[in-house]
């Protein structure tokens, strides 16, 4: 005879589903408890002993050490001293329990990278917070961040590094505010590449580097979809790039969807904003960019252009910044093939003479009237001195009485030629969503109509 199989109630299996994702619940919520009752501070500092027990409160002497026993919840705090480098960290975090570096002070320090070519480096990782890093003298990069997601990089400081102050590659989600990278000796203060999307730049201070200030690439030879998306460059300061390797202050290849706004580029070398690729397909090119209230200012006989749109280039709105040229250049660069997809206007251009003040192909230059014939573009925008607080000295706020004041278009303007223009979804929620300040945090407008570039007039 054969057994009798009866099949179990359809509510008496809902109900076993329904305990078990209870119990599933129960469980995890159990160990993010377990987790956070278990998170410890440890310290390193010069006086400290590699073997001391890994229990909170323990101080160790190397760095290499301490990373070893640290796990998500965790925080390493660095005491001043000096430490050696070329240490790798791969720890796969929660953003309940991230991992935290936090340096005590400037004078806490990463020094070299010993066998390795970098200081710091993230690999794979995820939900890590590096805070007040100070970090010189690598071979190739201070900090390096690789394959990793879902980070921030804070109040940190790379200086005097091989080739790079901080470094990316295959990373995303991630925020890097208020740091400073400077000295690069072979190429950018910071260098984003290999398709990383979901990024912020905030409130950094580059300068004095070989190459670019700010440099992103997709990097589509290199895997990945190529492509750099969905980014705010915001409230940053590059000054005297672009020396020896040139680039530009903030320069994007294979970038699209990004907002670059609230912008300082003062005395650079070499390029101001540049938006191009150098690559891949027209598809993996620099496409929907939102560049506005910027300030591009060049000491005189120097650097190129304020703002620089390469062939392949599309759907671009340039409004509301003011570019300075050097005079041996134009104020804004137009090269792309798509110039129906570019719009610029409202800004404050100066510098050059006004029959050679903007460029297209070849740096052929053109002038202003012959350009708005062309494009119909920059109907708004003036030629004028924009009457600086101290130029010299970098303080490019503006002064009573600056043409800037009240020069530029409207926010709600700006939607709209974003929707004409096309393909700006992104862009147009995060809008919605950012505040609406100026690279000192102050909110537009201050009077009845916005300022163009950086900074509002108080």
């Amino acid at each position: 005879m054969h057994a009798c199989l009866t099949r179990e109630p359809e509510e008496s299996r809902m109900l076993k589903s329904v305990r078990a994702l209870f119990a599933f619940s129960a469980v995890a919520s159990l160990l993010l408890t377990v987790s956070a009752a278990q998170a410890r501070t440890f310290y390193l500092a010069p006086g400290g002993d590699d073997d001391a027990e890994a229990v909170h409160g323990a101080v160790f002497k190397t760095l290499r050490r301490a990373v070893n026993h640290l796990w998500g919840g965790d925080t390493l705090i660095i005491r001043n001293g000096f430490y050696q480098g070329g240490v790798h960290v791969r720890r796969g975090c929660t953003a309940e329990a991230p991992l935290v570096i936090k340096g005590e002070s400037r004078y806490a320090i990463i020094i070299g990278s010993g066998s390795d070519r970098d200081g710091l480096t993230l690999n794979d990782c995820s939900h890590v917070i590096l805070d007040g890093l100070n970090v010189t003298r690598a071979a190739r990069g201070g900090i390096v961040i690789s394959h990793s997601k879902f980070f921030t990089v804070r109040n940190c400081v790379a200086y005097n590094n091989g080739k790079w102050g901080i470094f990316t590659d295959h990373a995303s989600d991630w925020i890097m505010e208020n740091n400073e990278c400077f000295g690069s000796q072979v190429e950018h203060g910071i260098y984003h590449s290999n398709s990383g999307d979901n990024f912020v730049f905030r409130n950094n201070y580059l300068h004095h580097n070989s190459g670019c200030g700010l440099h992103m690439n997709g990097d589509p030879e290199y895997g990945g979809d190529g492509v750099e998306s969905f980014g705010i460059i915001e409230g940053n300061l590059c000054h005297a790039n672009g020396a020896t390797l040139g680039g530009a202050g903030i320069n994007m290849t294979h970038v699209q969807d990004v907002i670059v706004r609230n912008n300082v580029l003062w005395n650079n070398l070499a390029g101001g904003i540049t938006f191009y690729q150098d690559a891949g397909s027209f598809e993996q090119g620099s496409k929907r960019a939102l560049i506005m209230h910027n300030t591009v200012v060049y000491e005189k006989n120097r650097g190129r252009t304020g703002v620089n749109i390469m062939p392949t280039s599309e759907k671009v709105l340039i409004a509301n910044n003011i570019f300075v040229s050097g005079g041996g250049r134009g104020a804004i660069e137009v090269n792309s093939e798509h110039l129906s997809s570019i719009i610029s206007d409202n800004n404050v251009i100066w510098g050059v003479d006004r029959s050679e003040i903007i460029e297209r192909t070849g740096e052929r230059r053109i002038g202003f009237d012959a350009w708005r014939r062309l494009s119909g573009n920059d109907a708004h925008t003036l030629i004028s001195e924009p009457i600086f607080a101290n130029p010299a000295y970098g303080d490019l706020r503006l002064l009573k009485g600056s043409p800037a004041i009240g020069a530029a278009m409207s926010l709600d303007e700006i939607k709209s030629k974003l929707r004409k223009i096309g393909g700006f979804d992104w862009v147009l929620n995060k809008l919605a969503e950012l505040p609406d300040v100026d690279k000192d945090g102050k909110k537009r407008p201050a009077g009845k109509g916005r300022d163009a570039g950086a900074y509002e007039y108080y």
